[in-house]
């Protein structure tokens, strides 16, 4: 092999360890669904390090999905590694503990896609998916908010900066947005404020 060749081979090694770090091997059935899929086999292996389960197609061919318990310090690794590189890895169904909830992982840099994908929307409450997404892009340039997870009448999301001036406010905007995440779920809107002000976390559902 001569040295370019040698060259390139070691700049793409380096590349790939720069974005995903320690990989395991990926068999020929996964090496043949991400090349069907156009997703990046270092991106199959990364996702090999949090699961041995079937991986399969999510929607029509949008990305790949599969079940798994997170462990919530690995899973955030390498969510962060596969964001860095072009993917987005989110909670794709809810089972409360009945069976194993799923997860996907589909090829964007637009957090906002896993709202789409997921056609996320409240019909009972006149919310679609179009007036959802801009109350969330709303939201996103106020407090700067990551989505985590998405179904089609639930969304999991976390802000990075709430100011304690706004708590109160936020809190009773996302209640009048999502009344049962109070009524059905933390509790009150107080309940609301104190969840916020400890986790910066938000988990919106309809029924």
């Amino acid at each position: 092999m001569s040295k370019v060749l040698l060259f390139f081979a070691a700049v793409t090694l380096l590349f790939s360890c720069s974005y995903f770090g320690k990989e395991v091997p990926i068999s020929e059935q996964d090496r043949m669904l991400a090349d069907s899929l156009h997703i990046d086999r270092h991106a199959i292996a990364a996702i090999r390090t949090l699961t041995t389960a079937p991986l399969h197609i999510l929607g029509e061919a949008e990305g790949l999905e599969f079940e798994y318990h997170p462990k919530s310090g690995k899973y955030e690794r390498v969510r962060q590694k596969l964001r860095s590189a072009g993917y987005l890895l989110f909670k794709s169904a809810e089972n409360y503990g009945n069976l194993p909830d799923q997860f996907a992982v589909v090829k964007s840099r637009d957090q906002f896609d896993i709202i789409k994908l997921k056609c996320t929307s409240a019909p009972n409450y006149d919310i679609s998916n179009d007036s959802l997404l801009i109350r969330l892009h709303n939201w996103d340039s106020r407090y700067s908010l990551e989505i985590l997870g998405a179904g089609s009448d639930w969304l999991e999301a976390r802000f990075s900066k709430i100011p304690p001036a706004d708590l109160d406010s936020f809190a009773r905007e996302i209640h009048a947005f999502c009344p049962d995440i109070a009524e059905e779920g933390v509790g009150n809107v107080e309940d609301l404020v104190q969840e916020l002000k400890e986790t910066r976390t938000l988990y919106l559902w309809w029924d």
